[in-house]
């Protein structure tokens, strides 16, 4: 499967989601500032196994539109950010009339394109009004057909076109011999600022649906232990059946990392024991913690050097000697001064505070360790060798 920036702008982000041998869409997903960084997701249930191949919606982390009156209709409304309603047929009253008369570059053999939409639908039609303008119509028609109808952005790229007038600067075609004559005029690939490949941190399908963070991590971790994959890689899952995973699903709902979620869930589907989730909420305050600089982080051997690659500056107490006391001497000392990145126990040495160039360690004379002080050699300009 492969990620891919439909609308790529400073406000507003849409990625697509696509079957990179066969170019079906699978889904799509919603975020940025205009959505105060809430995600909306929509996709195709098969990318997790599901064997319905039904629609999926996740807001945030949670499924909505998930239960339906006896019309097979539903709703949900996030004040000022999100109204979705989920319907079985077109309704004039509703859905835009313009989504029936896009031309589509090939005729598919599903049918014309309006058929995606009218009447009663495969899998149903959902309907998205965002912030700015954004609505988004949707059916479940040759895994997922999708309509984006929102106003140019500044500096806009991505497959839904930059909008500058210019026709010929947005797409370039594949390349020759690589697809079918018949599907070359579908089969264009996006140019323009920032479409390299989605990284893991921006992937707005991930933040929405710990769903498939679980099957992308699960897919990463087979693929880095060599282990063989299904020919359908994104269907790898740890969990047994759709009951196994509606299970983890209500018992990791309470982690609110994803990737934690996400761990929490395989855990759960693998050893079926209701202890994993309290580990998972362990591991996320600890991760916090560590986050905040609230508990030292042992990192490991060798030379310490910033990210720049220069060297770091070693500190030494005179008679800080027991771990315990120099970690809190980090804490104290760590709080003060920004430039304070660490710390050091060396064998029959005292404690030592790891210091970024440039910082200026004089300050250090503010704090008293035990054992009588600094060595006045590092605070006079000596630069130690931290490892």
């Amino acid at each position: 499967e492969m990620v891919m920036w439909m609308v790529k702008s400073e406000k507003i982000l849409i990625q697509g989601l696509s079957k990179t041998n066969t170019g079906n869409f699978m889904g799509f997903a919603v975020g940025g500032p205009f959505m105060h960084n809430h995600t909306l997701a929509v996709y195709n249930s098969g990318l997790t196994g599901d064997a319905t191949g039904k629609l999926k919606v996740m807001f945030d982390g949670r499924e909505i539109l998930n239960h339906w009156d006896e019309k097979g209709n539903a709703e949900f409304e996030d004040p000022f950010l999100l109204w979705a309603a989920r319907r079985t047929e077109w309704d004039v009253s509703m859905h835009d009339h313009d989504v029936l008369s896009i031309k589509p570059s090939i005729n598919w053999a599903v049918g014309p394109w309006p058929k995606r939409f009218q009447q009663a639908p495969q899998g149903g039609l959902y309907y998205f009004k965002l912030p700015s303008g954004v609505e988004i119509t949707v059916s479940g028609v040759d895994y997922m057909s999708a309509v984006i109808k929102m106003a140019p952005q500044q500096g806009q790229s991505g497959y839904c076109g930059n909008f500058n007038g210019i026709a010929e600067d947005e797409f370039e075609p594949p390349a020759p011999g690589s697809v079918p004559p018949v599907l070359v005029p579908a089969w264009n690939r996006a140019v323009g600022e920032g479409l390299e490949q989605v990284s893991d941190a921006d992937n707005l399908f991930k933040l929405a649906s710990p769903e498939l963070a679980l099957s992308a991590a699960l897919v990463q971790q087979a693929s880095a232990l060599g282990v063989g994959r299904q020919e359908d890689p994104m269907m790898a899952s740890p969990c047994k059946d759709a009951h196994s995973l509606d299970e983890a699903e209500q018992a990791c709902v309470s982690i609110p990392d994803v990737d934690l979620r996400a761990a929490c869930m395989a855990d759960f589907c693998l050893t079926e024991k209701a202890s994993v989730v309290d580990d998972a909420a362990m591991s996320g305050v600890m991760e916090e913690r560590l986050s905040d600089g609230r508990v030292p982080l042992f990192v490991g051997h060798g030379p310490c050097i910033d990210i720049g690659g220069q060297a770091l500056r070693a500190v030494r107490t005179k008679g800080v000697r027991i771990a315990m006391e120099c970690q809190e001497l980090l804490r104290e000392v760590g709080a003060a001064i920004a430039g304070v990145v660490g710390a050091q126990l060396k064998t029959e040495g005292t404690c030592e505070l790891v210091v970024r160039p440039g910082t200026d360690v004089h300050h250090l004379l503010d704090f008293a360790p035990s054992g009588g002080g600094w060595v006045d050699a590092d605070l006079g300009g000596g630069v130690g060798d931290p490892h």
